[in-house]
């Protein structure tokens, strides 16, 4: 038992050790995903813990391949802290998901609530009949409310405390609007009613904008995932030709004895030197860039934060890097009877 009380301890010392404006925001992001338990503290402590175990880890290795201690614990740090901002990530992305599936649901809450205020139930007896299971995410949010009003605190004050569980603006607006109704005394029914009219045109509209974008989200998928590499490939393995065209007339070659797939234009000059691995390795770091780029403004322009592109980021760059060998690899296949092609493909 003391062995497992220190190691509480510890986790408890850990995640308040490190900086607030770290933990308090992923403290926000485990409530608003609905994870992580009711002792939050010893919930980071614990993904601390483990991206410690990760980073020296890594730093270990770092320090084996390139011999330097200040790589190892820069690759260490690196590590932990870049884990500990990936977590935060999917928790954001955890937390809108949610987010999402709370304001999906919530116009069918609302309009049960006003029929159960119909039948002439009173506010907190209709509230806590709403409660079905159906609602799923918003149901964890009825629920720790009714909770809270059974142990006798004002109705009014348990609804507003609600707004601390999510981040969903639509939820949070129809709790401030059905606190003030019960607080003056209006007919609650109608603005329950309303409030979920409004709801379902809100979401109405914005399906439509979501299906008038898409025409530019596939815009750019094409453009930058699947256009971008195949030209990348196809230059690159080009600027592999070029460069045995400039090794051979730089070589003493003339017109007469260059393969007879090169232009006589270039016998006439002195071609620099291109490294084909360098055009490789910046090609691939181009497509990289490309393709992450072109997810992260999908998310922009399909829900408004870049941060729900994240997830589609290894998806586009898997893609990208794989249609950038193929092309390498099937260009230099088409052009291997060529004598230039050898030693263009850098590699693959």
């Amino acid at each position: 038992m003391k062995q497992n009380s220190s190691h509480k301890d510890i986790r408890d010392i850990l995640a308040h050790s490190l900086p607030k404006k770290l933990t308090i925001p992923m403290k926000e992001q485990f409530i608003y995903a609905q994870l992580g338990g009711e002792d939050l503290d010893r919930t980071i402590g614990s993904v601390s813990i483990l991206f410690i175990v990760i980073g020296i880890i890594g730093g270990v290795l770092v320090f084996h391949f390139l011999h330097s201690p200040l790589y190892g614990i820069g690759a260490a740090i690196g590590i932990f802290f870049g884990g500990l901002f990936l977590v935060r990530s999917i928790l954001s992305m955890i937390a809108d998901s949610v987010s999402a599936k709370i304001e999906k649901v919530l116009p069918d809450m609302l309009l049960l609530m006003a029929a159960n205020l119909r039948a002439g139930m009173i506010p907190e007896n209709s509230f806590i009949a709403s409660m079905k299971p159906e609602f799923g995410k918003l149901n964890y949010l009825l629920n720790k409310a009714a909770i809270e009003t059974q142990a006798g605190k004002n109705f009014s004050e348990a609804l507003i405390e609600m707004n601390d569980m999510t981040n969903s603006e639509f939820f949070k607006d129809s709790v401030r609007i059905i606190s003030e109704g019960i607080r003056s005394g209006a007919e609650l029914h109608l603005i329950l009613e309303n409030l979920a009219s409004n709801l379902l045109q809100n979401e109405s509209i914005r399906n439509d904008m979501r299906a008038q974008v898409k025409s530019y989200s596939l815009f750019i998928f094409i453009a930058a995932t699947l256009a971008a590499p195949l030209l990348y490939g196809v230059s690159s393995f080009l600027i592999g030709i070029l460069d045995k065209v400039g090794a051979s007339t730089n070589g003493g070659a003339t017109a007469a004895n260059l393969p007879s797939g090169t232009l006589g234009i270039f016998s006439g000059f002195s071609l620099p030197h291109i490294s084909v691995t360098l055009v490789i390795a910046v090609s691939t770091i181009n497509v990289i860039i490309t393709t992450a780029s072109s997810a992260l403004l999908g998310g922009i322009l399909n829900t408004g934060k870049a941060k729900n592109g994240l997830k589609n980021v290894p998806v586009y760059v898997l893609i990208g890097l794989g249609i950038f060998i193929v092309v390498r690899i099937g260009v230099s296949t088409l052009f291997a009877s060529s004598s230039l092609t050898s030693g263009a493909s850098g590699g693959f």
